[in-house]
């Protein structure tokens, strides 16, 4: 199960996204930034010499006693082919990175999740106690996979990277979680390679634009609905020195394509409800009454998906200052 990027069930869309989200050259800047072994490494070198294999996308299980039923997909060079496996919640995106030391370089086990919203409301839960539950699992399942019978020193160390396509501040922000140590009697300090395993990272992308250069990047492949393919693959060429894949540009090119089928979905399928509860009703104003909460429910989705007010507003026939207000009420 992959969870909805932009609320329309578009599990194409989706697909896409995460796949691309999934190429080495954009997970090389998403690590730079939040992973600390990284931050003195060369976006080049991680997306090169340092992330091992194919990134896994969709492919492994998070639940208990699932994930370690296809170990040759993670680990090794794991560029396996998995079905996503229907009916389980599977990681969107699990890859192996092998950091650089002092000494021996250190293997990390990194996931990036792609998240629509972070609204309790909407998804049933706060998004961060599940956080917690995919970063222990990438903890526990490690057992036969990573190591054997009691070798815990061999367990790897974890991050779960959950990038935001909202934010309750409404700014963006990153958000770092991990365990410290903290003294209750007298003082014993314990290496902190032994504890320091588990750790969470939250990028959430503000509506308005942003200097952070990650952020900036995600927001323009993710958030910015209405640029076109070609401005998103000037961005990335001329402000991150990134040349697109044959395989990157097919997956952006099917995603902006299906962006704009998504929207001029979203404004039929309002105009079409609106109709359809006002024939319920039976009466004149009942059919506009009708028409004017479905379009308002589609306007909602679509300012939730990026869409200025302004082409929210042309499009679903509501007046701007009904469309603002509706967008104030949302933050």
């Amino acid at each position: 199960m992959m969870d909805s990027l932009y609320g329309y069930n578009n599990a194409q869309y989706d697909q896409h996204a995460k796949r691309l989200l999934a190429s080495r050259k954009l997970l090389a800047e998403i690590v730079k930034k939040v992973v600390p072994e990284f931050h003195d490494v060369s976006t080049a070198d991680i997306a090169e010499k340092y992330i091992e294999g194919a990134p896994q996308v969709g492919n492994i299980p998070v639940n208990p006693g699932l994930t370690n039923a296809v170990p040759s997909q993670i680990k090794g060079d794991r560029n396996e082919d998995g079905a996503p496996k229907e009916g389980y919640i599977t990681y969107d995106i699990l890859f192996h990175a092998r950091a650089p030391g002092t000494g021996e370089p250190i293997t990390l086990i990194i996931n990036v999740e792609a998240q629509r919203t972070q609204v309790e409301s909407t998804l049933g839960y706060h998004l961060m106690k599940r956080a917690v539950f995919y970063v222990c699992r990438l903890i526990s399942s490690q057992k036969e996979r990573e190591f054997e019978g009691k070798d815990y020193n061999s367990i790897k160390k974890v991050y779960s990277i959950w990038i935001c396509m909202d934010s309750p501040s409404g700014n963006s922000y990153i958000n770092y979680y991990k365990l410290e140590e903290k003294h209750l009697l007298h003082r014993y300090k314990e290496a902190a390679e032994n504890y320091d395993l588990p750790n969470i990272v939250v990028i959430s992308l503000g509506k308005k634009a942003d200097k952070d250069k990650l952020i900036h990047l995600l927001q323009v492949l993710f958030n910015e609905r209405k640029r076109s393919f070609d401005s998103k693959k000037e961005v990335l060429e001329q402000e991150y020195g990134i040349d697109m894949t044959p395989d990157m540009e097919k997956e952006m090119t099917t995603m902006c394509n299906l962006s704009l089928n998504i929207s001029e979905e979203a404004m039929n399928e309002g105009r079409v409800l609106g109709r359809e509860e006002g024939r319920v009703l039976g009466r004149e104003e009942g059919l506009k009454e009708g028409e004017n909460r479905a379009l308002s429910r589609t306007a909602i989705r679509l300012l939730t998906m990026g869409l200025s007010v302004d082409d929210v507003a042309k499009g679903t026939g509501l007046s701007v200052e009904a469309v603002e207000k509706m967008k104030e009420n949302m933050e």
